[in-house]
């Protein structure tokens, strides 16, 4: 359990044991929870009218874009991944940058097919240190916090 949330804390490169099993439950986490910052502009979507919607959208889509491309590159991690110990670094084990947030996180669109990630899951079992492509394009590494 870690006391408190650090940007960019110590990546521990020395192994991979576990990662890719904990890199899938913060996958998981991290959608439920822009899932639930989207829930009120869901639920107030159809009430609000047209353009109140549509500025709702606009809001919810920004929110997921700053959690996706961003958060990694501020502080290294999103929620998901900090709850699992890992931190996103650059491969020689440097800080992540917002362009190489920005860089992996565009690139699951390739991760991603054609289906369930399955680009994702293969390159991580074939590479030496279980990177997605997102990770190969960007020369990052998804590694546990020390």
């Amino acid at each position: 359990v870690h006391n408190s949330m650090r940007k960019h804390p110590q990546p521990d490169l020395n192994t991979t044991d576990g990662v890719t099993l904990r890199r899938i439950l913060a996958f998981l986490l991290d959608g439920v929870l822009i899932g639930v910052l989207g829930l009120p502009f869901i639920l107030l979507g159809p009430v609000a009218g047209d353009l109140i919607t549509l500025l709702f959208l606009g809001v919810y889509v920004l929110i997921g874009l700053v959690y996706a491309l961003l958060l990694e590159g501020l502080l290294g991690y999103t929620p998901g991944k900090y709850l699992f110990g890992l931190v996103v670094v650059k491969s020689d084990g440097s800080q992540c940058t917002i362009t190489a947030s920005v860089i992996r996180n565009l690139a699951w669109i390739i991760d991603a097919l054609p289906t369930l990630n399955l680009v994702a899951m293969v390159s991580i079992y074939l590479t030496e240190k279980d990177q997605r492509v997102g990770d190969l394009v960007a020369d990052t590494v998804v590694a546990k916090q020390r």
